[in-house]
């Protein structure tokens, strides 16, 4: 059931129960109360008709006119119906048309009782009559008589049922303001609530605190004064490493980040993503995602992290398989190539021109893979750059390696994956800068120097830019239309990551050269003598 119809559904409800009480308890007592304000006023009207000097001249000076001019006053009063005037023998003096029982009616009440003011209910042929006795005194102090005055029971119904009347439309006209009204509050609920019912926004709560808390990022949602709202499991994990502690819930955002200013990032229009900081001992990519809300006015941060090192560890991972891919797919497309000329030889019967096809096929490869290996000795880093030379023929360029070139046996295995990721990232936008081209040529050069490895990368592309050769190497910036701006970032962290760096020259005649640097250490101590002689024989 949608919260709107529970709603109205409880207001009809409740002013239901009103109009019960309304016409039951509150019925009896509103009748309580009617007839004691109508039996108050009663006496008073008594009370004056038996002092009144009319009343009192007409009695004693027996003068019936002056009796009834008193009695037409009283009968003209709201809360009566009829007045009866007796003299001190009980012999009626006057007499409204409206009592023609007024005899019976003071029959009814005692003798005892009324030598004083009283009032009192009467039933008169089963209609309950309101009665008030007052005796009339003359100037000496004498009883002259006495005043009664009714109120008919047919009129008492008539005040009560009107009252009841109005009390009735009273509720249903507050019943139908206050329909108006939830409706109203109801729309601006489900308005505030993005149209969800309750049903519907805690089942999209807990689905989103299990999401949160999945999530391999740090997630931390922070309100307009610094105070962490919510914070999901590897937030937790990764702060508590980071500050080692486990007191990470009384964080705050200044805390977290002392560096940055909350309101102005809160206020900036658009989300930072990719923002590199510190937080403790460690360094994160940050994200920051300000949300603010209308109806009603409400703004928090969005603040999402990971740990720089498993960005580059996934990044690397990702272009190292890719790397592989492409090198076996150059590798398939090279074979298919080769494999439908010497099906066509066959076919056309030329056997000595296939001959000497396979035999020129097996002397290059032969030459490139002795080239490799007489120059490169990590067989890991060997074989990488064989598929490279299939990836470069498949892209139709010229590449070469230099007789320079010499690298040691034994390298630690971390050195040799970002290698890698160096030499695959430099060779493969070295490829994509020489297309289009007319000569396309790539050159690779690796070499050792007192403890140092350099990889060198030239190729005779355009020149880039002058405007990125600054930021060449940041997060995101490239060349290329469908580019990603990570493979340069990776080649320059595994540099750094090793003590080393990167320079890049680039030039419209001389072309592009990216040159890596590289420290090293040397896991076997006996192979620190391998000289550039060994490496070219």
């Amino acid at each position: 059931m949608k919260l709107r119809t529970k709603i109205m559904l409880l207001i009809i409800s409740v002013i239901l129960v009103i109009l019960v009480l309304n016409r039951y308890p509150v019925s009896m007592s509103l009748r309580q109360s009617i007839t004691e304000r109508t039996g108050s006023a009663l006496m008073d009207i008594a009370y004056q008709a038996s002092v009144s000097p009319n009343v009192i001249e007409g009695l004693s000076a027996q003068r019936p006119q002056l009796l009834k001019a008193a009695a037409e006053q009283v009968e003209r009063c709201e809360n009566c119906s009829g007045i009866a005037i007796f003299d001190e023998k009980g012999t009626l003096r006057y007499c409204s048309e409206t009592m023609p029982n007024a005899e019976a009616l003071r029959a009814q009440i005692t003798e005892n009782k009324a030598q004083k003011n009283y009032r009192t209910t009467v039933n008169d042929a089963g209609t309950e009559i309101l009665c008030a006795y007052c005796p009339i005194y003359g100037r000496d102090g004498n009883r002259l008589g006495g005043v009664l005055t009714q109120f008919s029971g047919v009129q008492a119904g008539i005040n009560l049922e009107k009252a009841q009347r109005d009390l009735d439309a009273m509720t249903i006209l507050v019943m139908i303001i206050a329909l108006l009204i939830a409706w109203n509050v109801t729309e601006n609920i489900k308005e505030v609530m993005f149209n969800l019912e309750p049903v519907e926004i805690a089942q999209l709560l807990t689905e989103r605190n299990a999401l949160i808390d999945s999530v391999r990022d740090g997630i931390l949602s922070v309100d307009g004064d610094g105070t962490i709202d919510h914070i999901n499991r590897t937030a937790i994990r990764l702060l508590r490493h980071s500050y080692k502690t486990e007191q990470t819930e009384q964080l705050r955002f200044e805390d977290i980040f002392p560096r940055l200013s909350l309101t102005e990032t809160m206020q900036n229009d658009r989300p930072v993503y990719d923002f590199r900081c510190d937080i403790g001992s460690d360094s994160f990519y940050v994200n920051f995602i300000p949300i603010c809300i209308k109806k009603p006015d409400h703004t928090s941060l969005l603040v999402t992290f990971r740990p720089t090192k498993e960005l580059i560890r996934f990044a690397e991972d990702i272009t190292g398989v890719k790397s592989y891919i492409e090198a076996l797919r150059a590798q398939m497309h090279e074979f298919n190539n080769k494999l439908q000329v010497v099906s066509g030889l066959i076919r056309s019967g030329q056997y000595e021109e296939l001959n000497e096809y396979i035999d020129a096929l097996a002397h290059l490869k032969n030459q490139e893979i002795l080239q490799i290996n007489r120059t490169i000795k990590d067989p890991i880093i060997a074989a990488f750059i064989s598929s490279k030379f299939d990836r470069a023929a498949e892209e139709k360029v010229d590449l070469v390696l230099t007789d320079q070139s010499c690298l040691r046996v034994n390298l630690p295995q971390d050195l040799v994956q970002d290698l890698v990721v160096i030499i695959g990232n430099l060779l493969e936008n070295a490829f994509s800068a020489v297309q289009n081209c007319a000569m396309q040529t790539v050159t690779l050069e690796l070499s050792e120097h007192g403890g140092e490895i350099i990889v060198s990368v030239w190729d005779s592309g355009i020149e880039i830019p002058e405007a990125l050769l600054d930021n060449l190497f940041d997060y995101g910036v490239t060349t290329k239309e469908s580019g990603s701006g990570i493979g340069l970032y990776l080649v320059r962290e595994a540099c750094t990551r090793n003590g080393g760096y990167i320079t890049v020259v680039s030039d419209r005649q001389d072309g592009t050269e990216f040159v890596a640097h590289i420290s090293y250490r040397a896991e076997q101590e006996e192979n620190e003598h391998v000289s550039s002689t060994d490496c070219g024989r």
